[in-house]
């Protein structure tokens, strides 16, 4: 059975935010690190852009407190959302699906038990809907929820996938933080991105998994943070049967290692065809870094510009340190069209 992703439904932060205007903040919030050179080559690098944040620039130099309970209202908001555009863009009705898999990655105080059952009320979904949280993914989450979802979808069932990246204020944080924070801070947007998976084939091209592959393995010596590791490096890369000597290169790879930084590194060593990587490029480069979300958003530009009928592709989230999930795919216009290729499907590492 193949199973086919709907176009992404996108939710944005509601403040498009330059770039500049975020370095500005952060210059006057910690003049102490403004003059760092990591803060300043990350603010030339990005100068021109824009993030999309829930919350404006502070106008003031005094901390704001962001509560918890703000937060997860904001998450949910941009779920909901989300999931609505989704549905309408795969023209199901919510009492039509039969899986949710929700993916959140906050940090372990701030874990919102109740997200995935609120999220079945506040869409309408049916009450016998199959509910799958997942945490603790990084930003492999949206491609480890696709593996997910592709299970629940040879059920005959249609699987609702949601991810969100949501970021503190600018104005929350007191003290002095680290160079790499304010870096980040010119990286990230907040957003969600939702798809729908499901084994009926639509009427126009799109995506359909083939194979899925996830891998985990403790590594005592790997740095877990986002600025302390090589993309190539990753363990996952290695252990990756589709990338190896003599296999078939993707003609696409929608890739998030972490960050920008991991993703152009990765892009300037690896040899994945730099054309394959445009789009994850340009996404983290445009739309900023959505976290867990970031690959369902290089999904939605990929229709904007969508490749080949019958081109092949790489799903593929690292998270620094240990975890790696990735789905083969291709985009064509029917699920009967096949590639001869073995089957892999949830092969784990070993």
């Amino acid at each position: 059975m193949q199973t086919y992703v709907s176009p992404p439904g996108i939710a944005h932060g509601r403040y498009a935010l330059t770039t500049d205007d975020i370095a500005a903040a952060l210059r006057r919030r910690h003049p102490e690190l403004a003059g760092h050179p990591d803060v300043l080559a990350a603010a030339r690098a990005v100068t021109g852009r824009r993030r999309r944040r829930t919350h404006p620039c502070p106008d003031t130099q005094a901390p704001e407190p962001y509560a918890v309970q703000d937060r997860h209202g904001q998450l949910r908001t941009l779920m909901q959302q989300a999931c609505r555009h989704a549905l309408q863009r795969a023209g199901v009705a919510a009492q039509d699906v039969g899986g949710l898999v929700v993916v959140q990655d906050p940090p372990p105080a701030e874990d919102d038990p109740f997200l995935d059952s609120d999220l079945v009320l506040a869409l309408g979904l049916p009450s016998t809907t199959a509910r799958v949280p997942l945490t603790g993914l990084s930003t492999t989450g949206a491609v480890h929820a696709l593996i997910v979802a592709e299970d629940m979808a040879r059920a005959d069932r249609s699987v609702l996938v949601v991810a969100a990246g949501i970021h503190e204020p600018l104005a929350s944080a007191s003290g002095a933080p680290s160079p790499a924070a304010l870096v980040r801070c010119l990286m990230v947007s907040d957003g969600a991105a939702a798809v729908l998976v499901s084994s009926q084939a639509p009427a126009t091209p799109g995506l359909y998994i083939d194979e899925t592959w996830q891998y985990a393995r403790y590594d005592s010596h790997a740095s877990t943070h986002i600025g302390g590791y090589r993309a190539e490096d990753h363990p996952g890369l290695a252990a990756l049967p589709w990338l190896r000597p003599g296999q078939e290169l993707p003609d696409f790879a929608l890739v998030h290692p972490g960050g920008p930084t991991p993703l152009h590194s990765l892009a300037a060593t690896h040899p994945l065809p730099q054309t394959a990587l445009e789009t994850s490029l340009t996404s983290i480069a445009d739309d900023g870094d959505l976290g867990a979300a970031s690959v369902l958003r290089m999904l939605a530009r990929l229709h904007e510009s969508p490749p080949a009928t019958e081109s092949h592709g790489l799903l593929l989230g690292l998270a620094p340190g240990h975890l790696a999930a990735a789905c083969r795919v291709r985009w064509a216009t029917s699920a009967t069209s096949q590639r001869n290729r073995p089957k892999l499907t949830h092969k784990g590492a070993s």
